[in-house]
């Protein structure tokens, strides 16, 4: 039997994991931290898998398996000066806690186990498991990994959301744009061609290029990011190359090869090269390999049924706490895509709001963290029986 656990300990764990700097690449600290807190919760088993992930997990009987799911890394704090409170420090001031990871997203982990460890206790049928993952910030190594070596139903993906049901997300293509031109003097200029020219002519096409729309999700923009010319630091020279980047936002069934297609209709054949750039990456086992710049876009069916029985226990949590339903889609990528590779319908809540993330003024509301560890409860007994 698992022991009765006051919700004020997710903000415990949360300050703990908070203090435990976990940038990527470097999350084994917060994820022995983790580990450690699932077990002083009573989960049945706990380990690190073979990238670094911490999972705990909850079995009773025979029945659908859920996982509540978030990331452990963090981006840099950067400034620390630039902080109203130190960036570390896991400080609790004017009912918020401040620092690094509080919204993205180290608060809603604490919420999952500590929620997860109730709902044990409350009984249900089937295995819950909680990871916290690696390298969500910088290529997804984690919930990649999770979702080939991990059977599960449903997953509940804690992304910052201010407690809000989320469906998902459009996808992000990074593409760049190459002009030729050709080297001259600046005083002389006819003498070259000046690929800046191009390039300008091409981010003034962007604006009228026609996107995609879906009533869900909005839009798909093109938003150029990043201009480079070669040579680089001198002034008085016209520049034979420009380098552009364009980070284009997209909608289900978009992919590179559909936007590179589609950006290669505003300029002269011949006149830029498009691209989507790649990074060379760890994989499980150790070694990397190359992957592009792409994260695709994510949405299950508002009518889907894990989104029905999310809906239902996230509306009583609501209430209960005085609040109003709601729900959308984040604006930003998350892991759901690459938890979803096997077909599963993953579901969006978290605690704090969404325009926090990775700023100096990252903080989450002590009260939301008590309806986030309520929430996971609920949404784990109506996934496993134990809620109608």
């Amino acid at each position: 039997m698992m022991p009765t656990m006051s919700r004020s300990s997710a903000l415990e764990l949360a300050r703990a994991l908070v203090t435990t700097p976990s940038p990527s690449g470097s999350e084994g600290a917060a994820a022995e931290l983790f580990l450690g807190a699932m077990r002083e919760l009573g989960f049945d088993r706990t380990y690190v898998d073979q990238v670094g992930n911490a999972v705990g997990v909850v079995e009773r009987g025979h029945g659908p398996t859920l996982l509540l799911t978030g990331h452990l890394d963090t981006v840099d704090p950067g400034d620390p000066s630039e902080w109203p409170h130190p960036p570390l420090g896991g400080v609790v001031a004017g009912g918020r806690l401040w620092g690094r990871g509080t919204v993205d997203m180290k608060a809603a982990l604490a919420c999952m186990a500590v929620g997860a460890a109730e709902a044990a206790q409350a009984g249900f049928t089937g295995r819950l498991v909680v990871a916290g993952v690696v390298q969500e910030e910088v290529n997804g190594l984690g919930s990649i990994h999770l979702a080939e070596t991990l059977d599960y139903d449903v997953a509940v993906l804690g992304e910052p959301s201010s407690l809000r049901l989320k469906l998902g997300h459009k996808g992000r293509v990074e593409v760049k744009a190459a002009f030729a031109g050709a080297i001259a003097h600046a005083a002389r200029p006819e003498l070259g061609v000046n690929a800046l020219e191009a390039a300008a002519s091409f981010v003034t096409a962007l604006k009228g290029l026609e996107m995609p729309t879906s009533p869900v999700l909005g839009r798909a923009s093109a938003t150029p990011t990043v201009m480079r010319t070669y040579p680089c630091g001198t002034t008085n020279v016209v520049p034979g190359l420009a380098e552009l980047i364009v980070d284009v936002r997209t909608l289900p069934g978009q992919g590179p090869d559909e936007v590179l297609a589609a950006l290669s209709e505003l300029a002269p054949h011949g006149s830029v090269e498009l691209s989507v750039p790649s990074s060379r990456v760890g994989v499980p086992g150790g070694g990397t390999e190359e992957r592009p710049h792409h994260s695709p876009a994510y949405l299950v069916a508002p009518d889907h049924e894990a989104v029905r029985v999310a809906r239902g226990a996230l509306l009583r949590v609501m209430e209960q706490a005085g609040r109003r339903f709601e729900e959308g889609v984040w604006w930003f990528c998350t892991d759901a895509p690459h938890l979803a590779t096997r077909g599963q319908p993953v579901i969006g809540f978290g605690p704090g709001e969404e325009e926090l993330a990775h700023t100096t003024r990252e903080s989450v509301a002590v009260e939301e963290l008590e309806i986030a560890a309520r929430a996971y409860r609920e949404l784990a007994l109506a996934y496993l029986g134990g809620r109608p």
